[in-house]
């Protein structure tokens, strides 16, 4: 079951950053900075495991889950507290990307030494099962019913076709080149785009029959990639040693709509729920940047510098979006999710009923388990 509002909320919002340092002296150890979504003040940090990489939010319990390669275990934050709850030690499998299923609320972590993805669950934050895909897997993204997962292979490379129900591997695609970046799912579930940097392309992949479809070309370099709430726009980062740049671009003609700098590498890209704030980590320079969507232009908002200790050169990699809505009183609308068993292309998830409500904070991104039917 899922809420969403039938009338205005107002909101705020938290971005988790992590700084893997591996520039400069290169510590044995890493950082998780808590950051206002709106002014981009910094207001925490906490210290993590070596060469942190990637980083997801798990709703239940509330928590942040950071994968630390080069330690071989995995970070569990309570972002309320940003304290360190736990370590969850994977010994020689670096833990890199990492992913909550929009299904079950399980978390999915590539193993890039194994050549697996470890399956935990969040309660227990214990490795329940794992798939072996071969390789060198490095980022992982799911279609947003949950009903399959992508899982990108950086150095082949390829992607690897999960069929997340019951969890095991479909396919495997495998394209030109050898660095395919991030992966991104459009909002229906119909598409997987994917930054392929050495070719300069988007790669697009049609999830129905798992085909892979005409590239889009790019200007240069495309590494982060992000798409808006309604599907229409794909936002891209591009990588250069100076000067570098993120582009909108609309997909209905493939046309780029609005440009806007970034100093160099703009590694991690994502997008606000009400899709007029982006987030960028600029993986060189040390800092987050944000820029204001409107229309089909973007804005430079603001930026935060992430040399937060004293003597160490951040390097910021993944980040994480949490949202927090201030509902007044009127009414939800809860909504069952529909089993991805059972969903069709473009099927409209299904009303349930509506409900008044009292005045109380709720965090609208939660995804919840489907209720038994």
């Amino acid at each position: 079951m899922a809420l969403s509002l039938i009338q205005n909320a107002t909101a705020y919002s938290y971005v988790y950053v992590v700084n893997s340092y591996v520039h400069g002296s290169n510590p044995d150890w890493s950082t998780v900075a808590k950051i206002d979504g709106e002014d981009l003040s910094l207001i925490e940090t906490v210290e993590v495991g070596d060469n942190a990489h990637s980083i997801a939010m798990v709703q239940s319990p509330n928590r942040l889950w950071v994968t630390c390669p080069d330690s071989d275990h995995i970070a569990v934050i309570n972002p309320s507290t940003m304290e360190l709850i736990d370590n969850i030690e994977i010994e020689g499998a670096q833990p890199t990307g990492i992913a909550v299923s929009p299904y079950d609320s399980r978390v999915y972590v590539t193993f890039s030494e194994t050549g697996e993805v470890g399956i935990f669950n969040p309660q227990e934050m214990e490795l329940i099962s794992s798939i072996h895909v071969g390789g060198n897997p490095s980022s992982i993204t799911f279609t947003p019913s949950g009903a399959k997962a992508y899982v990108v292979d950086y150095q082949e490379p390829a992607v690897y076709v999960i069929d997340a129900v019951r969890n095991a591997l479909i396919t495997t695609l495998n394209f030109p080149g050898h660095a395919i970046q991030d992966a991104i799912a459009s909002p229906d579930g119909s598409t997987i785009y994917l930054a392929n940097m050495d070719q300069n392309k988007i790669e697009v992949i049609r999830t129905r029959d798992d085909f892979i479809l005409a590239p889009m070309e790019t200007s240069l370099h495309p590494r982060g990639i992000a798409i808006s709430p309604d599907g229409q726009y794909l936002f891209l980062g591009h990588y250069t040693a100076t000067d570098a740049y993120v582009d909108m671009i609309r997909l209905s003609d493939g046309q780029v709509v609005s440009t806007a700098s970034i100093p160099s590498n703009p590694r991690c890209i994502k997008v606000s729920s009400d899709g007029q704030r982006i987030f960028v980590t600029e993986h060189n320079e040390d800092a987050l940047y944000a820029y204001d969507v409107s229309g089909e232009t973007l804005s430079p908002a603001s930026h935060v510098d992430l040399n937060s200790v004293s003597g160490q050169q951040a390097s910021p990699v993944g980040l994480v979006i949490q949202e927090v809505a201030l509902i007044p009183s009127g009414k939800m609308i809860i909504q069952r999710p529909p089993r991805p068993q059972d969903l069709l292309p473009n099927e409209p998830i299904r009303l349930i009923d509506t409900l008044p409500i009292k005045f109380e904070r709720y965090k609208y991104t939660m995804p919840l388990k489907t209720p038994p039917t």
